[in-house]
């Protein structure tokens, strides 16, 4: 009878955190309505990719980040969970399945584990979504307003090291050691938009020196970390942008292997 006991204590059963979504507006689970952030090895990339993962009130998920397998998914990945169980030493155990029409043949149930305190998500298996480094999120969004850069080394990342991030919605960059310009008024710094919704941004790095007398504007994204202080960058464009790939001989842009990352700097 002893050992009956303490085998159903060690086995997996439902999350006991489970809401009653009718009588409670948190959400179906004690993880609902949650976001995690950080690096995750995201489809087939050189480098773990910058990614917000966000738990919606019932069974709906949301990945962001740029999935690539046969087909390119910028932004959203939509998902669903499939099962939740309580594991015995308080973490939660959560299967989901991402929708990835066009690569059925990639895709598979991906496990994820959140601790017992629920301040990180592990797990997931490549080459969907296998966490590297993810941590809660707080649920009031640091602002991205700021310059960010890498102050110890400005050769690292040249389209946007360093970047500055307006209130107006616009960016503004040095390089260097110079502010650059637009072509036509050396007087006017060179602005592009940005956008951010919560941990996400959306922005642009820029290479003046890829065609002569004209600034090439990149497309890039990138997520906050837990603490608001590091912005983990990537760009969509696989050609133009200055940051180390897996073709890249020499580190001229940034240490190999690694995500490229930007250190928010004191006003």
């Amino acid at each position: 009878m002893i050992v009956l006991i303490l085998s159903s204590s060690t086995a997996c059963k439902k999350d006991q955190s489970q809401l009653d979504p009718d009588k409670d507006s948190k959400g179906t689970y004690s993880f609902s309505n949650t976001e995690y952030t950080g690096l995750a090895n995201v489809g087939n990339h050189y480098f773990p990719r910058p990614l917000s993962l966000r738990f919606g009130a019932a069974d709906e998920v949301t990945a962001w980040s740029h999935l690539t397998l046969s087909v390119w998914r910028r932004g959203d990945v939509k998902g669903k969970i499939t099962k939740v169980e309580q594991q015995p030493q308080g973490q939660t155990k959560i299967t989901i399945m991402f929708e990835l029409p066009g690569d059925e043949q990639f895709n598979s149930p991906q496990v994820y584990i959140i601790s017992a305190e629920k301040k990180s998500i592990t797990g997931g298996s490549t080459p969907i979504i296998s966490m590297v480094d993810m941590k809660l999120f707080p649920i009031n969004a640091p602002s991205i307003v700021g310059l960010w850069a890498q102050p110890g080394h400005p050769d690292w990342f040249p389209d946007v090291n360093a970047i500055t991030f307006e209130k107006a919605g616009t960016t503004t960059y040095n390089q260097g050691g110079k502010p650059v310009y637009f072509v036509y008024d050396d007087k006017i710094l060179y602005r592009q938009s940005y956008k951010q919704d919560g941990s996400c941004i959306r922005f642009f790095g820029v290479n003046p020196v890829v065609t002569p007398n004209m600034h090439t504007y990149i497309p890039y994204y990138g997520v906050l970390s837990s603490d608001g202080t590091i912005l983990y960058v990537d760009a969509y464009d696989f050609q133009g942008p200055r940051i180390t790939t897996s073709l890249s001989t020499i580190p001229w842009n940034g240490p190999r292997g690694v995500t490229p990352w930007l250190i928010r700097q004191p006003n």
